[in-house]
């Protein structure tokens, strides 16, 4: 068997394989055993039928299609074996280049390969998160606000009232079916000059409305309106209004305090309350600095991989999306209807996201195999514990089972060795380590470059594989 092979770009070898006479006469017998068991030939039982006679039913063509389909798996295997290529999923059959002798043509993708650079020397200011006295004055006067007390007013509506309004808007050029804005029953609106809704401005319309008043008045959105298509475009607005309510917000006091909660006093209220804005503001602070650094990390890496694990990123992409959508009843094909797309369009427009997506879980997945972390069983059964800590009882039960089968835990695992990566990343680019690490020369981590990785944000990703290859050839 004359094997050659050639690389090409995004992580692909093509494979050219002349095939044997013998073994593409025995392939052909084979498949003319197989077709005489499916047809009646007269004169001779199942299967029992000449090899030319077969060949003068069928035709040559038939049979040879017919060869190919174990054929091509068998050569496919061979030449991997001979030309000790390591597939990171199944091959493809492009082309059938010659009949003779039978040359095949396949496409052999690789594991990706990843190079992080000189991950341990990156480093990305950060700052602290910082609670300001501002930020807590507006989080207890927000807190204040919610305690007030409503009740329904006989009087025109004065500042700090609810209204309960109808509200009806439409453009005023336009076509009828696209010129409606609004049409809302019994919408809560507060009576403050920074009211925006249901445009800027309406503050002026509502103040001093009474119960069963009807106010019009027209509006034409600024040309930096935050929805583009109405900007710079005239409405007309309709409210009418069902109902003014007072409301009476309580001056703070320990009682109040009390109230909002496992508080003594006023001041109780303020030290947890900052504590709790704190550690928001340090969970808010260390996410953006993990997408930070994990972006200049991109920006510094190399991320090669076959065409393969796209492919396979966007059909997950569309089986997501399907099971959203049937939880509102529809399926992809409505979904495709209501856009006015394809299924290749929606993916185009998926492509950019799930690129993003492959190539920050494979330079997770290599800096978990340079930094040697891992996930121990008690840290997965820690977690579970973590998660049913809020159900009890015959809830909590049937929740744990759920989780502690063997994909739930895999899955566990995935996401802890993800998060464990991300903090040895960000702690690398603020200079902190517990342990002296020194940057590893490239004697150390040649071996490790074309070692298959394991992609923690990627659970499903294929092995490497001698299986059946797909026949792109056959398909055409």
């Amino acid at each position: 068997m004359k094997i050659e092979t050639q690389d090409l770009e995004n992580r692909q070898v093509e494979m050219k394989v002349e095939v044997p006479t013998e073994q593409l006469e025995k392939a052909m017998r084979g498949a003319a055993r197989r077709l005489s068991k499916q047809t009646k030939i007269p004169g001779f039982r199942p299967g029992k039928a000449p090899y030319e006679i077969i060949v003068g039913k069928f035709g040559e063509d038939v049979v040879f299609e017919e060869a190919l389909d174990t054929l091509g798996q068998e050569v496919y295997r061979s030449g991997l074996e001979q030309s000790e290529l390591e597939p990171y999923a199944p091959g493809v059959l492009e082309e059938i280049e010659s009949r003779d002798p039978l040359t095949l043509r396949y496409v052999v993708p690789l594991a990706p390969e990843i190079d992080l650079g000189q991950y341990r020397a990156l480093r990305v200011p950060f700052e602290e998160a910082e609670v300001t006295d501002e930020a807590l004055e507006e989080a207890l006067e927000e807190l204040r606000q919610r305690q007030a007390l409503i009740e329904p007013a006989d009087r025109p509506a004065e500042d700090s009232d609810l209204v309960i309004l109808d509200v009806y808007g439409e453009l005023i050029e336009g076509n009828d079916e696209d010129k409606r804005l609004i049409d809302s029953k019994e919408v809560s609106v507060l009576v403050e000059p920074d009211t925006d809704f249901p445009v800027p401005g309406v503050y002026d319309h509502i103040k001093g409305i009474s119960t069963g008043e009807e106010r019009s008045f027209e509006f034409t959105f600024p040309d930096d309106y935050a929805a583009e298509d109405l900007q710079g475009k005239a409405a007309q607005f309709k409210l009418t209004c069902a109902e003014v309510k007072s409301r009476i917000v309580p001056e703070w006091s320990d009682d109040l305090a009390q109230n909002l909660g496992d508080f003594e006093t006023l001041l109780d209220l303020r030290v947890k309350l900052r504590e709790s804005l704190q550690e928001q503001a340090n969970q808010e602070n260390q996410s953006r600095y993990a997408d930070e650094v994990l972006e200049k990390l991109l920006e510094q890496a190399s991320v090669d991989y076959p065409p393969v694990v796209l492919e396979e990123e966007l059909a997950r992409s569309l089986r997501d999306l399907e099971v959203r959508l049937r939880g509102q009843n529809l399926t992809l094909e409505d979904f495709l209807k209501i856009e006015n797309k394809s299924e290749e369009s929606l993916k185009e427009e998926m492509e950019p996201a799930a690129r993003e997506r492959i190539e920050r879980g494979m330079v997770l997945g290599k800096l978990v195999d340079l930094e040697e972390l891992d996930i121990e069983n008690d840290e997965i059964q820690a977690e579970i514990d973590r998660m049913m800590e809020p159900f009890e009882g015959k809830e909590g039960q049937e929740l744990r089972k759920a989780f502690e089968n063997d994909a739930s835990r895999s899955r566990i695992a995935i996401d802890l060795l993800t998060s464990k990566a991300v903090t040895r990343l960000t702690n690398l680019a603020r200079g902190i380590t517990k342990e002296e690490i020194e940057p590893k020369t490239e004697a150390d981590t040649s071996t490790e470059e074309n070692e298959e990785l394991e992609d923690p944000a990627n659970e499903n990703k294929p092995e490497a594989s001698t299986e059946p290859v797909e026949d792109e050839a056959k398909k055409e």
